[in-house]
């Protein structure tokens, strides 16, 4: 099993998660504790490229690594901030803008109407993911929001994107979705065994906007995505508060339990988003 590429970069991630979550919770700080998911995510992005990118980063995929880096810093500095608020929101649009816009760069030199529609889906639905993981941030347990609820989102997110990456010509973001997934894992055991309740900004950035970087470099830089299936990632960050409101009667399920439960109900779109991929794509699945 260990000879596997992706097996063992996955346990490796599982094992520095484990181990970060546990230092954190030595230190009172709980900025310091949602650094823990964007660290993860770039041990992940080393592990699949075997490499820190070089700086300035060249091609779209080295970019993935300093953009994880930037937004999970601006992230961090909003944790040590009283107020956030406002600059949380301002971030999840002026970001995926950002993103889409270095991306896409080398594209944009001789855009056509496809591209221009796309880059501004993309943007749109950056906009939507970043906005829910920000919310879910802010969001105390009781209202369907919470560190376990915003870290399943992300799990799910990554695990959706992975087939889809695949199916659209790059293998290196399966295995760097499936890593970083494990990664997230084990903070979410950990958060379970010992609650801390450390997703902050930079987790919503940091991650959000590692995941918003492969997203964009498959569906700009290859340009042989689903844009079917993509667009479904969009039910992931609400499908569990929108079950929740018709599932989970909030006088008796509570706690823990109740964030599971949600984490849980968010998973629900990976279903469509396969038989999307298994209908438009049924020769991939062969053999």
């Amino acid at each position: 099993m260990l000879e596997n590429p992706i097996l063992l970069a996955t346990l490796i991630c599982f094992l520095l998660g484990l181990a970060l979550s546990g230092l954190v919770r030595l230190v009172p700080a709980l900025a310091l504790g949602s650094m823990v998911f964007p660290i993860v995510f770039l041990a992940s992005y080393v592990l699949t490229y075997q490499q820190v990118p070089p700086f300035p980063p060249v091609g779209a995929t080295n970019k993935i690594f300093y953009i994880t880096l930037v937004a999970a810093l601006i992230g961090f500095v909003l944790d040590l901030s009283l107020q956030t608020a406002d600059y949380g929101k301002v971030l999840a649009v002026i970001m995926p803008l950002s993103i889409v816009g270095w991306i896409g760069s080398p594209r944009f030199v001789k855009p056509d109407i496809d591209l221009i529609a796309t880059s501004l889906g993309l943007w749109l639905g950056g906009i939507a993911l970043l906005w829910r993981l920000d919310t879910a941030a802010k969001t105390p347990a009781e209202r369907n929001g919470g560190s376990i609820v915003g870290t399943a989102m992300l799990m799910v997110l990554l695990v959706a994107f992975a087939p889809i990456a695949l199916l659209g010509g790059s293998s290196t973001s399966l295995m760097l979705c499936l890593a970083a997934t494990g990664g997230l894992a084990a903070v979410a055991l950990c958060e379970l065994a010992i609650p801390r309740h450390a997703f902050g900004a930079s987790a919503v950035f940091g991650v959000g906007c590692g995941l918003l970087a492969m997203i964009d470099t498959v569906t700009l830089i290859t340009r042989q995505v689903d844009l079917a299936a993509l667009a479904l990632l969009l039910l992931i960050p609400y499908a569990g508060e929108v079950s929740a409101r018709f599932l989970l009667p909030p006088n008796r399920i509570r706690g823990r339990v109740r964030q599971v439960l949600i984490g849980t109900l968010t998973a629900s779109p990976i279903l469509l988003v396969m038989a999307v991929l298994l209908l438009r794509h049924p020769e991939s699945f062969k053999s």
